[in-house]
């Protein structure tokens, strides 16, 4: 197998050399990283019902996650162990950003093969969202995402609460030292890898 792209490679490189060597996603790897988000999780529920005097979970806030495409790793399982309708999904509309909306309720194919809700549906806002579950082609150890391109999870990304965890999804061999990044990347907090989920030290650690 070819070795990872120089350091100081453009992100182009590393999406060619991603493509080139890209495969499926197990299903032991996919269940071990469902695994490690409901124990992750069930862990935030009780951090914030502590907070807060028994709020409920996530302080009533939605899972932000993804149906995924062919190639990537699904998290539908997650949704089917904690219940649908704590989750939020994503609408690509015709032009503009994306739209947020909840994971239950009628869908309609995406031009690239997923499951999305449908035009019309009801519009959440980003303030609805108290954690992130995201995908990308690639990862860094310090919450670097290298998404296809396009820019628009980066967008979205920039519009959710501050405070809210962003958990970049993946593989462990999608995670590297070091990817390229730029001033508008928006890093992930914590990572999730079929060895758990590790909070980000921003130095890579």
């Amino acid at each position: 197998m070819r070795e990872p792209p120089a350091a100081g490679a453009s992100k182009d490189t590393w999406r060619r050399w991603l493509r080139d060597r890209q495969t499926h996603v197990d299903a032991g790897t996919t269940a071990s990283i469902v695994a490690s988000l409901c124990r992750f999780i069930e862990s935030v529920d009780v951090t914030w019902n502590d907070r807060v005097g028994g709020a409920p979970s996530l302080g009533n806030g939605l899972i932000l996650f993804y149906r995924a495409m062919p190639q990537e790793l699904s998290l539908d399982g997650l949704a089917d162990a904690l219940g649908w309708q704590r989750f939020a999904v994503t609408r690509t509309p015709p032009d503009g950003p994306l739209t947020l909306h909840l994971a239950v309720g009628a869908m309609e194919p995406h031009r690239f093969g997923f499951p999305q809700p449908t035009d019309g549906a009801f519009e959440l806002q980003p303030r609805h969202i108290a954690l992130a579950l995201v995908p990308a082609m690639a990862f860094d150890r310090a919450g670097t995402r290298l998404g296809h391109g396009a820019g628009y999870f980066d967008e979205l990304l920039a519009r959710l609460p501050a405070e809210s965890p962003r958990i970049g999804i993946a593989p462990r061999e999608l995670i590297f030292d070091r990817l390229p990044a730029e001033p508008h990347d928006v890093p992930m907090t914590h990572l999730a890898t079929e060895d758990g989920v590790v909070a980000v030290e921003p130095n890579g650690g």
